[in-house]
């Protein structure tokens, strides 16, 4: 999981559609664009599809998020109650999204253990990206849309299959002198997938009460079975202990679906917790 960025520049979201089809397979419609200073890519059927109304359902989700969770927008409801203005004008959607963030934030910290998100709201956004997944995954359900991907910035969500095929995933390489794919990863159920790494952007997460995070830990991707914001609040939690041991130890303790990328002996490495490799068997 990469922090939440900057405000939406406008309102009015470029979406660029392409539809990917052959002659014998169903028609998939591709939707991608700009939010969150990050890329978004959503893959759905075309079956019951309506582009206009799927065009306008996005725009408005991205919009609500963005005034709710950023905290680098002076008048988003978070940064007026670090800054402790009034809030009482927002929309109770608003309204539920903050609490709902709150709420998904301190159940993965009370598993993980990991660094509080919440002193002065300086890390509030940092599940924002995941849990617009989620609001997205959520309304494409209520449009009984039942196969698609999502991938909002590397926080993904997948639900059923393209073509009867299951949808698969790349954790890309957490090494700044290489590109590609470390490892993909068939998902034979519906799920979702966060990670949460300092190797693309160095600080971006602070260990807990400030201790270095160690340079041999890479990355940090999560799995789970409903939410991608709860995916992305444990990946950052458990990045934040700083410790690959004490990393694994946690992931071991509280039975997380985890894969860490980390460097030993000068050569990267992996871990897959037994939860992960169940979940993707």
């Amino acid at each position: 999981m990469i922090l939440v960025a900057n405000t939406i520049k406008k309102i009015s979201l470029l979406l660029f559609i392409s539809l990917v089809a052959c002659s014998t397979d169903k028609e998939f419609v591709s939707i991608s664009g700009q939010a969150f200073s990050t890329f978004y890519d959503i893959k759905l059927e075309e079956t019951k599809y309506n582009r206009k109304k799927i065009n306008e359902e996005l725009s408005n989700i991205f919009v609500s998020i963005n005034e709710c969770c950023s905290t680098y927008k002076n008048d988003s409801l978070v940064s007026l109650k670090r800054d402790n203005k009034d809030t009482d004008l927002f929309e109770q959607k608003i309204v539920n999204y903050f609490r709902d963030v709150v709420d998904i934030s301190n159940k993965a910290n009370k598993v993980t253990d990991g660094f509080i998100l919440f002193d002065n709201y300086d890390y509030f956004n940092a599940v924002a990206k995941g849990y617009a997944v989620d609001i997205i995954a959520n309304r494409l359900n209520e449009l009984n849309i039942e196969n698609f991907f999502i991938n909002i910035g590397g926080e993904i969500r997948a639900e059923g299959k393209k073509n009867n095929k299951f949808w698969k995933i790349g954790i890309e390489s957490p090494l700044p002198n290489q590109k590609g794919i470390f490892k993909s990863f068939e998902l034979i159920q519906s799920l979702s997938i966060a990670t949460s790494g300092n190797y693309k952007n160095p600080g971006h997460i602070l260990s807990l009460e400030d201790r270095l995070i160690s340079k041999d830990l890479l990355s940090i991707s999560v799995l789970d079975i409903k939410s991608t914001a709860y995916a992305d609040a444990l990946a950052t939690g458990l990045f934040a202990l700083g410790e690959i041991n004490l990393i694994k130890k946690n992931i071991i303790q509280n039975d997380i679906p985890a894969f860490i990328i980390f460097a030993k002996n000068e050569k990267v490495e992996f871990f897959e917790s037994k939860k992960w490799k169940d979940l993707l068997q």
